[in-house]
């Protein structure tokens, strides 16, 4: 079965679900940065910006990236199906990593505007379905040690992995600074049981993730075991998720049956599409 959904009232895309078939989660698995910083001349040459008020985070050209991953020949290359499909997810196998998606630029600029409640240095940070990585960059470069998790191992590789090293100072020594920051791939249950049980998070930034509601239980269950018991997460996403079933208010009704957590709405867009920032964290 095909459906049509729209995030954000321009970009119409088109998916494909199973929701009485199995669908074969790709597991969870550390991805190791190996060549990128030898190919880093040639990417920065195209580089684009992220730009929000002050903050600019270089970040690489979407179709340079996807011409590298359907020019390998790697098994696990799942962004050939999004591309043939031309739809931002294919449920199981691609999950809209290579597009930096609205909601991203109102978390950023949330993070920004309250700099002085939110602090990064020494944090630890956890950008769940990170995709480019733009929240934990900027994370990144005020000083937190992230790590970067998305579904797609190929997004981490030519994509997140390359996004980070742009915007290290060339003057700075990267092999240091990369150890700040760690990249996992596969499904969130893989990793949240896989992942070491003693990892906690001081901050968990996530944004766009809460469009399919078959996940929520993962997504929750992730919150409850890695964030600590003083932490925040700050999750943005479109208030509904037209044609999905996903959505804020559903959310957090699941939050509410849950039971082990309490959020707020911390932030509402004034126009257009509906858009909201909520801060979870532990009831105490």
């Amino acid at each position: 079965m095909s459906f049509k959904f729209n995030f954000s009232g321009e970009d119409v895309a088109e998916s494909s679900t199973t929701d009485t078939l199995y669908i074969p989660w790709f597991d969870c698995k550390e991805v190791v940065p190996t060549n990128q910083m030898e190919e880093l001349d040639s990417i920065v040459k195209h580089a684009k910006m992220f730009i929000c008020g002050d903050v600019e985070i270089g970040h690489v050209v979407t179709s340079e990236a996807i011409a590298n991953i359907l020019s390998t020949n790697d098994t696990y290359n799942a962004t050939e199906c999004a591309e043939k499909d031309h739809s931002d997810l294919v449920v199981g196998k691609y999950e809209g990593g290579l597009k930096i998606w609205e909601c991203t630029y109102d978390l950023v600029e949330y993070l920004i505007n309250n700099s002085d409640k939110i602090n990064f240095v020494s944090a630890r940070v956890l950008d769940l379905g990170c995709g480019a990585g733009i929240l934990g960059i900027y994370a990144f470069i005020n000083g937190a040690n992230v790590t970067f998790q998305d579904y797609n191992q190929e997004v981490l590789e030519h994509v997140t992995i390359p996004n980070v090293l742009l915007n290290i100072e060339e003057e700075e020594d990267t092999a240091k600074l990369l150890k700040r920051c760690r990249f996992y791939s596969g499904d969130w249950a893989s990793f949240n049981n896989k992942y070491d049980e003693s990892e906690m998070y001081d901050l968990i930034l996530t944004s766009e993730t809460i469009y399919n509601d078959n996940n929520y239980d993962k997504l929750i269950n992730i919150f409850i075991k890695r964030l600590s018991k003083t932490g925040a997460v700050y999750l943005a996403a479109k208030t509904c998720y037209f044609g999905v079933g996903g959505g804020v208010r559903q959310f957090e009704q699941k939050l509410e049956n849950n039971g082990a957590l309490q959020s707020e709405i911390c932030w509402k867009s004034t126009g257009g599409i509906q858009r909201e920032i909520l801060k979870i964290t532990h009831k105490l």
